[in-house]
């Protein structure tokens, strides 16, 4: 017993007499805190305007000066009355696009017959017909000129019209056409009512 308390007595001492731990660095937060507020403070500064100097009075440029030159006259007469503005005489409008645009195959879709009837007492209307065919989803664009009354093939699905009636207003609005029968568009100056099968 004796000898195991020696044991123990000199590792206690041999462990006493050994080399100290090595402290673990603690963080010295605010020095830390002090350095980086430092680096935004000096970030702030670098990205601050710097002065420019005053502008000085620049003499403006002397006119010369040049010879105008001569206008030719253009006859108006040359472009179609059709094709110009009457709000801005001798501008040309835009081309009116009548007809039907169609990029797709509408072979074997279900069509019916569409019956604009122009009853606005203006000469001549403009029905714009834009909308997405059934089943197959194709978009199709039809635009045409209607004096008395016209008839065209339409196919089934949801279709939005505008319809102009020239120098007093725009009337919009949807239809559906869902089976073969004729459907009806009654053009009124101040409505338009569609009449389906």
């Amino acid at each position: 017993m004796k000898q195991f308390a020696l044991i123990i007595a000199m590792l206690i001492l041999f462990t006493a007499c050994g080399p100290a731990p090595t402290p673990t660095a603690t963080p010295d937060l605010n020095a830390t805190m002090s350095a980086f507020s430092g680096t935004m403070v000096a970030a702030t500064l670098t990205a601050q305007p710097t002065n420019t100097s005053v502008p000085t009075n620049t003499p403006a440029p002397t006119e010369t000066a040049t010879s105008q030159p001569t206008e030719t006259a253009t006859p108006l007469a040359s472009a179609p009355a059709a094709t110009l503005n009457p709000a801005l005489p001798g501008v040309p409008s835009p081309t009116l696009f009548v007809g039907s645009y169609i990029p797709g195959d509408l072979t074997g879709l279900p069509v019916g017959l569409l019956r604009v009837e122009n009853l606005s007492g203006v000469k001549e209307i403009i029905v714009t017909i834009t909308g997405v065919t059934v089943p197959r989803e194709i978009p199709v664009y039809l635009s045409y000129k209607v004096t008395g009354a016209l008839v065209f093939n339409i196919y089934n699905g949801s279709w939005q019209y505008k319809v102009e009636i020239p120098g007093k207003r725009y009337i919009t609005g949807s239809f559906r056409q869902t089976v073969k029968d004729k459907t009806t568009m009654k053009v009124y100056l101040t409505k338009v009512v569609v009449l389906g099968p």
